[in-house]
Order: C-alpha cells, then sequence, then structure tokens
C-alpha cells in the first residue's frame, strides 16, 4: 500500500507542468493578457517560464515598479539565467494571468538601487544585508511582437 501512494505522489508530480515551491514545472497555464499598465498588484510570488521550445517554469519571488516588472537571482545565476541568455522571451504568471514578456539583464545602478529597495521593502529584507544588491536583476518587458 505504501508503495502504491508513493508511486501514485511521484506520477501526480512528474504529470503536473506548474513548479511546485522549488522544483521546476513546465508550460504555464492560464489566460494570456496584455501586460498592465503598472505592476502594482505583484503576489508574493510569481511564476516565470523561460525556454519557449522546452519550457521551463519556477516560482520566484517577483516586485513591481511602475510599468517595470522586475525577478531577480544570485550573482553566479541559475538554469532560468541561461535558458534567458539564449532566449530572453519569458511567459510570467500572476495569479492565473499569463503575461508575455521579454528578460532584459538591468546593468543601470539607479535601477538596480530602486529594485532592491523595493525588495527591502516588499520582503521585509535586511538593507544592510540585501542579497539583491549583488544579484543577476532581470526587467521583465512587454513583447512588442510575441513569438
Amino acid at each position: 500500500m505504501k508503495t502504491l501512494f508513493v508511486m501514485l505522489l511521484v506520477m501526480m508530480l512528474v504529470g503536473c507542468s506548474d513548479p511546485l515551491i522549488l522544483l521546476p514545472g513546465g508550460l504555464l497555464s492560464g489566460e494570456t493578457r496584455a501586460a498592465p499598465v503598472q505592476w502594482s498588484d505583484v503576489p508574493e510570488t510569481i511564476q516565470v517560464e523561460t525556454r519557449p521550445s522546452d519550457p521551463y517554469s519556477i516560482n520566484i519571488w517577483g516586485v513591481g515598479i511602475g510599468q517595470n516588472l522586475y525577478i531577480a537571482t544570485g550573482s553566479d545565476g541559475t538554469t532560468w539565467t541561461e535558458f534567458i541568455d539564449d532566449n530572453p522571451n519569458v511567459r510570467a504568471r500572476l495569479g492565473t494571468s499569463i503575461y508575455e514578456l521579454a528578460a532584459t539583464l538591468v546593468n543601470d545602478k539607479a535601477e538596480l538601487e530602486a529594485v532592491g529597495e523595493t525588495y527591502v521593502v516588499k520582503y521585509d529584507l535586511d538593507r544592510e544585508d540585501n542579497w539583491v544588491s549583488e544579484a543577476m536583476v532581470y526587467r521583465l518587458d512587454r513583447r512588442t511582437e510575441v513569438q
């Protein structure tokens, strides 16, 4: 009986395309919408799908500053940053809505400082030990042409 339960659990996890906590997923489902004029209600965790040819999605913290949506990861990058290097087209899911976006690595110091401060406020991070200050930060821009 225990073996059957474990097998069913594994099958459910493998069959699910959504990311699960720290485990990546695949193609995100939801209603595709135009990006909002202002990213004012960004949930604590959003999902971002990279690599359109073989979708790879993650759960990640995100912040909105005016018309821009941002995500960040450690300074060494990760699997999904490599996928963005190959193809910047991403899809973000906030709630049940999907937004077709393009990821751009942020290098502007003032923009990085604003993003870091927004992370501090939203996620109650320590200003003196804010990991975002050393992070790779991506702005998820509206695509001019959805691919």
